[in-house]
């Protein structure tokens, strides 16, 4: 990320040879990460002697796992950069980005995988710290397989207020409490920054001036007046996880809660991880259906598909509509902008063919009254180029469907060449276990009129069929199903012979 700076930050940056990383709790944060340092530039006149003598000491304390290592400054703890004096703190650190970075990612699930992993940390921050740990996403970095590492500071409390007024993300993160100047009771202010970062995933930090903003945070209410919604897609705002965290956080940012001293960063984490999740629009649909909302799931995958268009999610949105809305048309509708979306994928071919198959009879039916001839051409048109698309072998796999399109046309005689074709393996080898294939042969041979064809297929067929039960090598719902055809082409073929 770049940070806007001034001048007086650039020329900082020069005599550091450090980029300018943000504003911290206390000071202001560079990254060098070539020199595997970060530095904390604290203003001389905003510190004691006792605090710079704390600062000293954490150069010495045991090194742990969840904190950046406070190490000795090569060039002195205090130094003056661009005309001003500053003590300086110095951390060990390879890390290039900081949580103040993530939360500037245009990915909303980034942003809170991150804000998550934040909050999992917190409680080992505070226990190394201590309670007066007042974390702000500058503060913390992002150490790869290390996870988010805190850049420790003494738990000071608040700085002061020409500090607070320097940087409007301090005052953004305080307590209302303290923004009052008065003791935290019930409300952990660690937390509670924690707590603004993570609605900042969600919603925009207001531009006030500082006097406005420093108002605001003393009522709670910081966010209040922004365009909450900013950062999400409005289909992201209809999701129910998304939807519970985000009033979760509204609460414990609020100005009257006495919940949020007892609130387990750990519960907060699990509920950004379940938004995080939602945020995918794929597993938003599928819940949205397994709760029995169908036709509200397709409205939520038509909302996403604006946003972000995606070959899964037309897929999923048309298995919707075709098996529980009972819309084939709307399917073939998703299915031909997936088509359009990803030419070389192969599911939605055979999804088309599935449909197209099953449609025939309502197309003859009374849907024939309606329409000039176009729509059923249309038909014919996509399930001829969605058999073709197929891969070579998938084409066997869905050779019944495109079977059951050109017997629905009427063009049994292509329809016979077709199967045996595809019944016959290398063209020799028949393939009588295709049980499918076999009813679709015996079927174009009674239409064509050769009910003595019709009849030795369907003989082979039975006969297949017990050897399989006998042998228990087919399921018996398969069996079943495949037994009810053969019984429907026997009495066509006693119909015919009557």
């Amino acid at each position: 990320m770049t940070t806007p700076v001034d001048e007086h930050t650039k020329a900082v940056e020069e005599e550091l040879d450090a980029e300018y990383a943000g504003a911290g709790w206390w000071g202001s944060l560079y990254r060098a990460p070539r020199q595997r340092r970060w530095y904390r530039l604290i203003p001389n006149d905003e510190i004691n002697g006792a605090q710079r003598a704390d600062l000293v000491a954490w150069q010495t304390r045991p090194r742990r796992r969840e904190l950046v290592p406070v190490v000795r400054s090569e060039q002195g703890e205090q130094r003056q950069l661009g005309g001003r004096w500053f003590q300086v703190v110095s951390y060990e650190t390879d890390a290039r980005r900081s949580v103040a970075d993530a939360l500037d990612s245009p990915e909303p699930a980034l942003r809170v995988a991150v804000l998550a992993a934040v909050l999992r940390a917190y409680p080992g921050w505070r226990e190394a710290v201590g309670p007066g740990l007042v974390p702000l996403p500058a503060d913390i970095v992002l150490a790869g397989e290390l996870g988010p590492l805190l850049l420790p500071l003494p738990p000071w409390g608040a700085p002061s207020l020409a500090q607070l007024t320097d940087a409007p993300t301090r005052i953004a993160h305080l307590t209302p409490e303290a923004a009052c100047g008065l003791p935290s009771r019930d409300r952990d202010p660690g937390l509670h920054s924690l707590a603004v970062a993570a609605r900042h995933c969600f919603e925009n930090l207001p531009a006030d001036d500082t006097g406005r903003l420093l108002q605001r945070a003393a009522c709670g209410t910081v966010f209040t007046d922004e365009r909450r919604e900013g950062r999400l897609p409005s289909w992201m705002r209809r999701v129910e996880p998304v939807r519970r965290v985000r009033e979760r956080l509204r609460e414990m940012t609020g100005p009257h809660t006495a919940r949020v001293g007892d609130t387990d960063a750990g519960e907060l984490a699990d509920a950004l991880d379940r938004a995080r999740d939602a945020m995918d629009p794929v597993t938003a649909v599928k819940a949205l259906r397994a709760e029995g909302g169908p036709r509200p799931a397709v409205g939520l995958a038509q909302a996403a598909l604006v946003d972000r268009p995606s070959y899964e999610l037309l897929l999923l949105a048309a298995e919707i509509a075709r098996e529980d809305l009972h819309e084939p048309l709307e399917a073939l509708s998703l299915l031909e902008r997936a088509v359009q979306a990803d030419p070389g994928r192969s599911e939605a071919y055979a999804a088309q063919l599935s449909i197209i198959g099953g449609l025939w009879q309502v197309v003859q039916g009374g849907l024939a009254q309606a329409t000039d001839g176009s729509f059923a051409q249309r038909l014919n048109d996509t399930a001829r180029a969605a058999f073709e698309r197929l891969p070579a072998e998938l084409r066997r796999e869905h050779a019944h469907e495109m079977a059951r399109c050109l017997i629905g046309q009427g063009a049994y005689a292509e329809a016979n060449v077709h199967v045996h074709n595809w019944l016959h393996d290398n063209g020799k080898t028949l393939m009588w276990w295709r049980f499918d294939l076999m009813l679709d042969y015996a079927e174009t041979f009674l239409l064509l009129g050769r009910h003595d064809a019709a009849a030795q297929v369907a003989e082979q067929v039975r006969a297949g069929l017990g050897r399989l039960r006998e042998k228990r090598e087919m399921t018996t719902r398969e069996i079943h199903e495949h037994g009810m055809r053969l019984a429907a082409l026997d009495r066509r073929l006693l119909e015919g012979d009557g």
